[in-house]
């Protein structure tokens, strides 16, 4: 039976933490632990012994960044053109695809849903907002939106053809405050991207345009690491960007950047000992990142005493392509027979699992699915 985790809405930490474990280990079916009567007197209780918190943007509305349970920190409802370097460039969903594209984003989050991910943050800062918000309704999980500026190849020539950073700080700093094409929807996260290391200057104007919209509003950042984690690091960092406040997606993917496990284990612990946040999810994907150096680094961060650094996701991604959905990983080079069993749900039905065969606990998962995230955007 697929491991399931409480719904929680604004029932408190502890009890979240106690009704998590007993869910995991019984991989219960149960709707709810807890009778609704008792969730409304835990919610007053809550409300009247802790001060207000921050308030997360979601495309149905602000939520509590203590309510927001188990959660994905770099997905994708919707996507456009292929993942790597050799990929044809931005490719707009097509128009006689749009509705069957919605129905599929919502069956991939309802099966989501029923194996207990509650969150999901969408890194796809270029998105078509009218169909994002038909999947929202349709969908019981929390979708944070983001803004931002991804790889300059991959994104509509609008924003690819930007070169002012002003004018870029503008374009992020309209989304995160007044709402997302037009709409009153708030990005909660800015997403931004290098593929290179070094930078490229327009990729540089991006990240310190970034970082000017985090010191305007406090807007966590999230980033797509192509090869130089540190360099992103720092390069935030200098731009004034506050490190508890941003997360380097794919630094499991450095290992393709040439570096040896045991010096990717070393740089990832020196962001996290300088603040930082790190993002994992090529789980399922043996030709992107084997387990065996998955648990290596893994291992190193915690040793360093710094679980409260990680996060884990699934960087769920599909697109159209001559008439069929194409999952990452299911063409050359790799050609992987199982990536579309990738989704959301996979965290859950075969990730979770996995670790717990291979010595994680249940806190420690507990920590990285759930208090990371909460941890994350209250800015702890």
């Amino acid at each position: 039976m697929p491991l399931a985790f409480l719904s929680w809405s604004e029932v408190l930490i502890p009890i979240a933490r106690r009704a998590f474990m007993a869910r995991l280990l019984a991989g219960s079916a149960l709707s709810c632990l807890l009778p609704p009567a008792a969730v409304t007197a835990l919610e007053k209780v809550g409300s009247e012994a802790k001060p207000k918190m921050s308030r997360v943007p979601t495309m149905t509305g602000p939520v509590h960044c203590d309510s927001l349970g188990t959660t994905l920190m770099h997905e994708h409802l919707l996507w456009f053109g292929g993942p790597r370097r050799q990929d044809s460039g931005y490719t707009p969903i097509p128009a006689d695809k749009r509705q069957e594209s919605v129905e599929f984003a919502v069956s991939l989050l309802n099966e989501a849903a029923r194996v207990g991910i509650n969150t999901l943050v969408d890194l796809t800062p270029h998105r078509p907002i009218d169909l994002y918000q038909q999947i929202a309704q349709r969908s019981p999980i929390r979708i944070v939106p983001s803004t931002g500026f991804y790889r300059r190849a991959k994104i509509p020539p609008y924003l690819a053809r930007m070169e002012d950073p002003n004018q870029m700080y503008e374009y992020m700093l309209k989304e995160v405050v007044e709402g997302i094409q037009g709409t009153k929807i708030r990005a909660g996260i800015i997403k931004v991207a290098a593929e290179t290391s070094p930078m490229t200057d327009w990729e540089k104007k991006v990240f310190r345009a970034a970082a000017r919209v985090q010191q305007a509003t406090g807007t966590p950042i999230a980033t797509h690491d192509g090869a130089g984690a540190r360099e992103q690091f720092d390069g935030l960092v200098q731009a004034g960007a506050t490190p508890r406040r941003f997360f380097i997606s794919h630094v499991d993917m450095a290992l393709h950047g040439g570096l040896t496990r045991e010096q990717l284990a070393k740089e990832l612990v020196s962001i996290a000992r300088d603040g930082g946040y790190l993002e994992f999810d090529t789980f399922g994907q043996e030709s992107y990142t084997p387990w065996r150096d998955l648990l290596y680094l893994w291992q190193a961060i915690m040793e360093a005493g710094f679980v409260n650094r990680m996060f884990f996701s699934m960087d769920c991604n599909w697109r159209w392509e001559n008439g069929k959905k194409i999952f990452e990983g299911a063409d050359a080079p790799n050609v992987d027979p199982d990536a579309s069993r990738r989704t959301y749900a996979y965290m859950m039905t075969d990730a979770v699992p996995r670790l717990l065969k291979s010595g994680f606990t249940e806190d420690v998962i507990y920590t990285i699915l759930v208090e990371n995230p909460r941890r994350f955007f209250c800015g702890e």
